[in-house]
């Protein structure tokens, strides 16, 4: 077996349960996990690491950037190196392009071992970076053997940071669709839903004069916690919505799939996200999705019109317009079916592919260097 190792930033419910997946569904390969570090103090998730095998988290140092826009965590990890060279891979897979992984490909070259760079990226949540940030970029897109992209628009940032296109491929960042699965038959309460952290980039903000335009009957449950929740109730107030809004708290596991699956329409106003796999959780429950369009993943995962809206959040009267027409007449029915029919080619098996191809076409181009 060829062995495989994975460097990413923590464990999060998402990659662990794909990783799992590998790790059970290509048995020609020994794939073995680094997590840069335990996790992130703004992340409530449940992970449950006893899933997958082979994996080792680096002790490290933390360095948070506080910001009402979003938290900023960098991981200062010790013994990448010590931990590659116990596992003695024959492909690196390096995840982003953080200092741990600067280091991993430092070790790359210099054991002439192949490396994958994969990113969640995009240029639009990218648009802030720094120099030093730009030359990380090119530094490991220069010295890549092939390219994964977990979006189309992940993709582009890869070529346009410098990546070339022959050699990338797009393995959707998605979810065990299992887990959320669900046929819905009835549609009728007009309860919008949303499922994130409350704080400003995910542009709650900017939601709550759109919903205000929109009829008494819809209203909105918001699950999730953060620092922004006492401004929203403000904000609420001040429109008058008391009535109309519910604050859940942080809810996860069946609680969650229970609230996809009782509510009758789901809304993403960020102002920024790589990709929103809130959106591919809402679609497994048959709902109808209204998203922004910097949700960096909405273009992969809705139609628009189709299974839903893509809208710009900043614009109160068409976000109250996607409301208003996902909840007249049969519309929710309608796109929720298709949401349902959508959601099945976001499986492990479907999205692994794109992984599995950029492995063998490196494994195979060293091969015949060999």
């Amino acid at each position: 077996m060829k062995k495989i190792a994975f460097i990413t930033n923590i464990p999060s419910p998402y990659r662990v349960d794909f990783f799992s997946y590998l790790q059970k569904n290509c048995p020609e390969y020994e794939i073995h996990i680094i997590f840069s570090g335990a996790g992130m103090e703004n992340r409530k998730w449940s992970v449950e690491l006893e899933k997958i095998s082979r994996y080792v988290v680096l002790k490290s140092r933390t360095i948070i950037i506080r910001k009402r826009y979003d938290d900023r965590y960098i991981f200062l990890p010790t013994g990448v190196e010590k931990a590659l060279s116990a596992i003695g891979p024959e492909l690196v897979i390096a995840m982003e392009y953080n200092p741990t992984i600067l280091r991993a490909v430092h070790w790359c070259q210099k054991k002439k071992v192949p490396f994958i760079s994969w990113t969640d990226g995009t240029l639009w949540s990218e648009r802030g970076i720094g120099k030093v940030q730009r030359m990380s970029r090119s530094y490991i897109i220069k010295r890549a053997a092939a390219f994964v992209a977990s979006s189309t628009a992940s993709k582009e940032a890869q070529i346009a940071y410098g990546a070339d296109p022959d050699k990338c491929f797009v393995s959707y960042l998605t979810v065990d669709i299992r887990k959320y699965l669900a046929k819905k038959e009835t549609y009728g309460s007009r309860q919008l839903l949303y499922v994130g952290s409350l704080i400003q980039r995910k542009g709650l903000d900017l939601l709550m004069p759109a919903l205000a335009m929109t009829d008494p009957g819809i209203t909105l449950a918001i699950a999730g916690e953060g620092p922004e929740r006492e401004c929203l109730k403000e904000q609420i107030r001040s429109l008058g919505l008391q009535e109309r809004v519910t604050f859940l708290g942080y809810v996860e596991g069946e609680p969650l799939r229970e609230l996809y699956r009782t509510s009758d329409a789901f809304i993403l106003p960020t102002r920024e996200d790589c990709f929103g796999l809130v959106i591919l959780e809402a679609m497994c429950a048959s709902l109808p999705v209204i998203s922004s369009k910097y949700a960096d993943g909405a273009r992969d995962l809705i139609r628009d019109g189709e299974n839903g809206y893509i809208v710009d959040p900043e614009d109160a009267d068409a976000l109250a317009q996607a409301v208003t027409r996902c909840f007249t007449g049969s519309t929710a029915a309608e796109m929720g079916k298709k949401s349902y029919e959508r959601a099945q080619e976001f499986s492990f098996s479907h999205v692994a592919e794109g992984c599995i191809a950029a492995i063998r076409s490196v494994l195979q181009a060293a091969e015949r260097i060999r």
